[in-house]
């Protein structure tokens, strides 16, 4: 028996959880513009005080100094955000990312409350896959991002794919909340496999942010300062493509271990529902699909003449294999996982 009033609950909790990501987002946006822009403006300003003393204008650079030093609070903190050096005051930062802690809270209540209406795990249709693979990516980008206040500047960059993901759900793939099909009941597969699963998507989701930062970073950095504009400014703030590289492999490296289990307890379930391992399915091959290229990834990565952005390229590949094996494969091709619609 489904319970309504919780999948209204549910339903509700989703509605206001992007509503405040959209918010969050703005302001991490805002935050990293402005903060940007004042080091680009501090950046020149040494640039012009050391052509001056070059030129034998100590004493007027020293005066630009002065009303430098006067117009910005001492000891404040260029990349700390707006008002972050006035007290009782919020910088956009903190307050994005506090909002982005009410909207994960709230976004695990509407993940539980669903749950709690079918009386049954939060992943038996697309719909319920995508809102609780981009709750795991948030709650994840709240854990790093308290243990390392710099990754918060990636805020931006996380959001967006989130909030593309939920509005897709919110839009396209929802469902009213209903039992399980008889065929994906009394199995304790589905607690297992596509738990693994919708953890090994999420780090996908994940890692193709932090590769494409760090594809962006390298060549920002070969570019070399002030060629890329106000583009170049938001990449500033960003820790180095190096920095990137090794947190888009860390968190890889969890995400191929996620798949290999996928594959492995999707075969054993296999096995118990249709008699067989493996039946070429579309969705056995594109999740096999999927683990050669991240395994490939890995390879290279540990390689030394294949680190770096060609690397990262492989880590893209991986993820783009992993939206086609969501939305295509379980949309148009038919096979014998179209009836759960995962």
């Amino acid at each position: 028996m489904i319970d309504q009033q919780l999948a209204e609950i549910s339903s509700l909790a989703i509605m206001v959880t992007i509503i405040l990501y959209v918010l969050a987002l703005i302001g991490f946006a805002a935050d990293l513009a402005s903060t940007s822009q004042r080091r680009s403006d501090a950046k020149l300003a040494q640039r012009e005080q050391r052509e001056l003393v070059a030129a034998g204008g100590a004493s007027l650079a020293s005066a630009d100094a002065a009303r430098a030093d006067a117009a910005e609070p001492a000891g404040q903190d260029p990349s700390a955000g707006p008002s972050a050096g006035t007290p009782g005051t919020m910088s956009a930062q903190t307050f994005a990312f506090v909002l982005v802690g009410i909207g994960t809270a709230l976004h695990l209540v509407g993940v539980a409350t669903r749950s709690g209406a079918t009386k049954e795990v939060p992943w038996t249709n697309m719909y319920e896959f995508a809102t609780t693979s981009t709750a795991i990516v948030m709650l994840a980008f709240l854990v790093f991002s308290i243990r390392r206040r710099e990754l918060r500047v990636l805020g931006t960059f996380v959001l967006g794919p989130v909030l593309v993901a939920l509005m897709l759900a919110q839009l396209v793939w929802i469902v009213p909340a209903a039992e399980l099909t008889p065929s994906l009941q009394n199995s304790h597969w589905i607690y297992i496999h596509i738990a693994v699963a919708v953890l090994a998507t999420s780090l996908s989701i994940l890692g193709a942010v932090v590769a494409s930062l760090q594809l962006l970073q390298a060549r920002h950095e070969r570019a070399g300062e002030g060629r890329w504009g106000a583009v170049g400014r938001v990449l500033d703030r960003l820790p180095s493509s190096t920095v990137l590289e090794g947190l888009s492999f860390r968190i890889h490296s969890v995400g191929f271990v996620c798949w290999t289990f996928t594959l492995i307890f999707g075969a054993i379930w296999a096995r118990e529902a249709w008699g067989r391992y493996w039946g070429w399915d579309p969705k056995e091959v594109w999740t096999f699909i999927i683990w050669v290229i991240y395994a490939a990834y890995l390879h290279a990565r540990t390689t030394g003449g294949f680190r770096g952005s060609r690397a990262a390229w492989l880590a893209l590949a991986g993820f783009l294999a992993v939206v086609f094996n969501y939305t295509i494969v379980n949309t148009v091709i038919n096979g014998l996982h179209s009836y759960s619609g995962l």
